[in-house]
């Protein structure tokens, strides 16, 4: 996913259906097939969905036990996937509730010129 074309990265604008999409639609290193994979595991360093987990699930157990299931194939690419889905689309989420409750009044009174303390 890249910031270079507006169908592959995550805005802070776009809709939870419109993550589910580009996440969707992101590199994987999982294996073709459910057999392969269960076989073979993931490749963690190509994976996008991972590497996004990386910079945004705060609980460090967590995803020290997603990466070690991910890597031994006893989790799949779709649930790597899922848990991005639901933390970003949280994430987008309350940003967008957050954003849309500022009012023009608290625009103006944090773009008001004022002296500096020192």
């Amino acid at each position: 996913m890249s910031a270079s074309a507006e169908s592959s990265a995550i805005y802070v604008t776009d809709t939870a259906k419109k993550i589910k999409q580009k996440i969707g639609r992101a590199f994987s290193g999982g294996q073709e097939t459910a057999d392969l994979q269960k076989e073979l595991g993931a490749d963690l360093e190509v994976d996008v969905a991972y590497q996004y987990l990386t910079f945004f699930l705060e609980d460090d157990e967590e995803l020290a036990e997603i990466g070690r299931e991910y890597k031994a194939g006893r989790m799949m690419t779709g649930q790597v996937k899922g848990r991005l889905i639901e933390l970003l689309g949280g994430m987008v989420g309350e940003h967008q509730e957050r954003r849309a409750a500022v009012t023009d009044d608290m625009l103006a009174e944090f773009m008001r010129v004022r002296e500096l303390e020192f």
